[in-house]
């Protein structure tokens, strides 16, 4: 799987939104499970795949 750091950014960043509204709800363990997971899979990504600049290298 190939991406930009643009596309893991907004991953990360749903993630973070999902965990907040996670937390106004009082689901704490639900928004700790979330953030955890997203940090372990953008890790995942970015050990496993080139990610790739928005625009080609010259």
């Amino acid at each position: 799987m190939k991406l930009s750091y643009k596309e893991l950014y907004f991953r990360l960043f749903s993630a973070v939104t999902e965990a907040l509204a996670c937390l106004q709800n009082g689901r704490i363990i639900s928004a700790i499970q979330i953030l955890l997971r997203a940090t372990e899979t953008a890790e995942a990504v970015h050990m496993e795949a080139d990610i790739l600049p928005d625009a080609p290298l010259e």
